[in-house]
């Protein structure tokens, strides 16, 4: 039986568009979401009510501020779960769990700057440690590559090396390259330029175990308002 990951940016946690965001996120009948910039606040929690209600559960990492931006995960059948962040971090997450399709997700939001090369070792960690296993890493990465992920003459992304060693040192697959190519398509944009910030990464297991796997750009989220990010979805048959 296949299933379906779907990872949003939800915008500084979500605010008063929260209920309307966990509406759209049912639309897509998904069986994992990864929610990047989920907060611990009235908003962030709501969300945990509305998502437990609906039969998910979630993990998140515990955190005091309610102004510091987050990742929340969610899933139907979640077995087994562990925050991944890099020690002393000043921003960002990564959350790992195991579904009982025996998938491994990381859950990922990468803080800005120089401060995503520890966020990017972990993850070469966790892609080195899981061949044996089907692992995806998703969500917002804040980097993509410095040639086809950027419009224009927008700003080139610092640590765009260790985007690429994540295929080149762990063996992971962008898997919405594997399908589209050389295609250029945004996941959020300034005014100005567009930028591919939001990925997944599947290893050659996952790979192997759903050959006929789908990873699309959904674009609705962002146009119609309800977040400043493009949705992406993983979907297996």
């Amino acid at each position: 039986m296949g299933f379906r990951i779907v990872s949003l940016n939800i915008r500084h946690g979500g605010g008063k568009r929260i209920a309307q965001l966990a509406h759209w996120l049912m639309t897509k009948s998904p069986n994992v979401m990864v929610l990047p910039e989920w907060r611990n606040d009235t908003a962030g929690r709501c969300a945990l009510e509305i998502l437990k209600d609906s039969g998910f559960r979630t993990i998140a990492t515990s955190q005091e501020n309610p102004k510091r931006n987050s990742v929340l995960l969610a899933a139907i059948n979640l077995t087994e779960m562990q925050v991944s962040t890099p020690p002393h971090s000043a921003s960002g997450d990564l959350i790992l769990i195991e579904t009982a399709e025996q998938v491994r997700i990381l859950g990922c939001y990468f803080p800005q700057g120089q401060a995503k090369a520890s966020f990017f070792r972990k993850c070469i960690e966790v892609g080195s440690q899981n061949h044996d296993r089907p692992l995806v890493l998703i969500g917002d990465f804040n980097t993509g590559g410095n040639d086809l992920d950027i419009e224009g003459t927008g700003a080139r992304f610092d640590c765009a090396d260790l985007f690429t060693a994540l295929t080149r040192e762990a063996g992971l697959i962008d898997l919405w390259r594997a399908r589209h190519a050389d295609r250029q398509e945004w996941t959020w944009r300034s005014p100005v330029n567009g930028f591919r910030i939001d990925h997944a990464f599947g290893n050659e297991t996952f790979i192997n175990r759903f050959p006929a796997f789908k990873c699309e750009i959904d674009h609705e989220p962002r146009l119609s308002g309800l977040t400043d990010h493009s949705a992406v979805v993983v979907e297996t048959e």
